[in-house]
């Protein structure tokens, strides 16, 4: 039976006991503490269900904070959770004076996943899914005109990461704001995900997430902080001594430019000069701290951080190749200038994570089966494509947000045709049968190598226009040509609607 005891003033213990106008909420165990709050797991009791309440402290500037991440949760609330990778918030109430709100309960953030694992670096093919649907969060915060402003690791959950390996959510919207009331010289962002156009007091978007995104899958790649900076000097001087000086522009115009720069008194090609660690000591007092475990002179650098060493060779090319899309990507989000910088939809769009520039090595390379099915594993809930709408109903969906990723990802990239492969398949298609309804039955049934999905299967004889010219050198006579457009018309997914096909000249 539950102790049901009452809650302390500032703070919540096991076996504490909240109350809402609707329900009675047993504490069962403290998630975590924070500056404004503190997150408990509770049951439910009306029915027993496991939900996260996070209480505000009761103070004045607690308070406003409160507030303004529930007017935030308001204007997210037409949103669909699940499809846009945000928590879901159930309700607000007061209990005591503190300010409470009921979230579903999740499982860990990223941040602890990596502190179990001792901050192992994670694989690209673990890091793909994560950066794919924080891209897909930000995408449908853009649309609806908000900045989270606080995004990092901390603040990204794994929904059920035993049973939903990779999936996520975003969490945490005490700093988050409309574009249209974002001010400059506003605090906000943890200062090791903080962007050059607040950290130099400049205008911001939501551009400012991008960045924050970028920081946190270079986080994720390295096992610790690309720029682990405990002020803001160390920061900008992390970031230029690794990306090069902001433009001049951006210097000129930010309000704390000179907090961290000198103008130069003689003509060259820049105006503005970064302080020298002991010049910033000897104006402010800080002495600044070496903080990085890796010193690079640039983002390339990442494409060199580690040794591929794999058997078998289209492994290694596929792996090589996703290395180069992943840097391509990070330096995407990392544009000094936020107008330069990658958009969430072009990031859902990127090689990297369609996973195009790998697809066609599905057939020889262990690499890329493991990376389609994790994918596969973690959007097996995401939205259909074909509404061509997201939830918020103000963009169209990236054209790879399929119920079956896989199949997306291959039926949109440069397939190459394997000779062989084409002309055994042909045999055994013609071997079971001469009618149409024979041989898509057969076709469909069939048996290939290495148990291949047949999501794939359909993808390899996907047909495009592109890819029309180059299969018609395999075809010999009108039987060939109709095999082929059988074959289209499986691909397609109409085979699902129709029992036989008709021969089309």
């Amino acid at each position: 039976m539950f102790s049901m005891l009452p809650a302390q003033n500032d703070q919540l213990v096991t076996g504490d006991c909240l109350k809402s106008g609707s329900s009675i909420y047993h504490v069962q165990s403290i998630l975590g503490k924070g500056s404004f709050s503190m997150v408990a797991k509770c049951t439910r009791m009306d029915d027993m269900k496991i939900v996260a309440i996070k209480m505000m402290k009761n103070e004045d500037a607690y308070v406003m904070q409160a507030k303004a991440e529930v007017d935030a949760l308001t204007r997210l609330r037409s949103l669909d959770p699940d499809k846009c990778n945000l928590v879901r918030w159930h309700q607000v109430f007061t209990d005591r004076g503190h300010i409470c709100l009921e979230f579903e309960h999740l499982d860990k953030s990223v941040f602890d996943f990596m502190k179990e694992r001792c901050y192992q670096p994670l694989h690209l093919i673990e890091i793909r899914p994560i950066a794919q649907q924080l891209a897909n969060a930000l995408n449908h915060l853009k649309a609806a005109g908000m900045i989270h402003a606080d995004l990092k690791l901390e603040n990204v959950m794994f929904v059920n990461h035993r049973q939903e390996p990779f999936r996520v959510k975003v969490i945490d919207f005490g700093l988050a704001r409309t574009v249209s009331t974002a001010r400059s010289g506003s605090y906000i962002q943890t200062c090791h995900y903080r962007s050059p156009e607040i950290l130099l007091g400049l205008p911001f978007t939501e551009a400012i997430d991008m960045w924050s995104l970028g920081c946190m899958i270079a986080a994720m790649y390295l096992g610790t902080m690309l720029y682990p900076g405990m002020s803001e000097y160390e920061m900008i001087r992390y970031i230029v001594e690794t990306q090069g000086q902001p433009p001049d522009n951006m210097l000129t115009l930010g309000s704390k430019t000179c907090c961290f720069f000198q103008r130069k008194d003689t003509y060259s090609s820049t105006l503005w000069k970064l302080k020298s660690p002991e010049q910033f000591h000897k104006e402010t007092g800080i002495q600044p701290m070496e903080n990085r475990m890796y010193k690079f002179a640039s983002l390339d650098n990442f494409l060199n951080l580690r040794v591929i060493n794999r058997r078998n060779y289209q492994d290694k090319i596929a792996e090589t190749r996703d290395v180069e899309m992943f840097v391509d990507m990070l330096k995407g989000m990392l544009k000094l200038d936020a107008s330069k910088r990658i958009t969430p939809r072009q990031v859902l769009q990127h090689r990297f994570t369609s996973m195009h520039h790998i697809i066609n090595m599905y057939h020889h390379s262990h690499y890329v089966v493991s990376c389609c099915k994790v994918m596969d594993i973690c959007q097996k809930k995401a939205p259909l494509a074909h509404s061509g709408k997201t939830v918020c109903g103000s963009q169209q969906q990236p054209p790879f947000r399929t119920a079956n990723p896989v199949q997306s990802h291959c039926i949109n990239s440069p397939i190459r045709i394997d000779k062989r492969l084409f002309k055994r398949e042909r045999e055994r298609f013609y071997s079971r049968g001469s009618t149409p309804e024979v041989r898509l039955q057969s076709f469909d049934s069939r048996g290939s190598p290495r148990d291949i999905p047949r999501s794939v299967v359909s993808g390899i004889f996907a047909m495009t226009v592109k890819y029309v010219k180059y299969l018609n050198r395999f075809i010999k006579n009108e039987s060939d040509s109709y095999f082929v457009k059988t074959l289209k018309i499986f691909a397609s997914g109409e085979c699902g609607k129709q029992r036989h096909v008709r021969t089309v000249k």
